[in-house]
């Protein structure tokens, strides 16, 4: 049976973007499109976690997480054809409408976590730990796209990068939300012990 997944065209270090160029699995499309997958992954194994331990507002933060993993589609796509020669690929692109959602989500949590006037050293529990490191994934994800922009200055990437931006923001939040009121604040004291 031949494979579904499995083409044997990337075992020389290329791989196929969605432009249809090929290019070295170490340019900053690859590096990019990487960073998605396994941001992708992150917030998926968050969402699961969320509905599992099922915080009070689950249903609202599942559902959030589900539309949010969606846009990483559009993110991808738009990183993987940086020129947009393949327009039928890209179903829509990351705007306006998709920022001012995630802003909104990210107010209605401000407004329900209030953050401690210390430095976080840590989560203090396993799915704000999850979110963390998404948020991390994230921030990586800007600095690629950031990359990706200096290798292809033709890219319009300013929307995504607004996005990704705030979408750190909104991670870092939410798993402040998900450990509300037990944060592990910075003591430098211990230190000394």
């Amino acid at each position: 049976m031949r494979s579904q997944v499995t083409t044997k065209r990337g075992d020389a270090g290329e791989t196929t973007a969605l432009s249809g160029d090929s290019f070295p699995k170490s340019h900053p499309i690859m590096e990019c499109v990487g960073t998605v997958d396994e941001l992708r992954a992150h917030t998926a194994l968050a969402r699961l976690r969320i509905l599992e331990e099922r915080p009070s507002d689950n249903d609202r933060l599942a559902d959030f997480l589900l539309w949010l993993l969606h846009t990483y589609f559009l993110i991808g796509s738009a990183c993987s054809d940086p020129l947009n020669r393949r327009p039928e690929y890209r179903k829509r692109d990351i705007g306006p409408v998709e920022l001012a959602r995630l802003e909104a989500e990210q107010q209605w949590i401000e407004e329900q976590t209030p953050l401690p006037h210390s430095f976080i050293v840590a989560a203090s529990n396993t799915v704000s730990a999850q979110v963390d490191i998404a948020c991390t994934v994230a921030r990586r994800l800007e600095r690629n796209l950031v990359r990706l922009k200096e290798s292809v200055p033709e890219f319009a990437a300013a929307d995504v990068l607004v996005f990704v931006n705030r979408l750190s923001d909104f991670l870092y939040m939410l798993a402040r939300k998900l450990e509300h009121p037990t944060h592990e604040t910075v003591k430098y004291e211990m230190l000394d012990t």
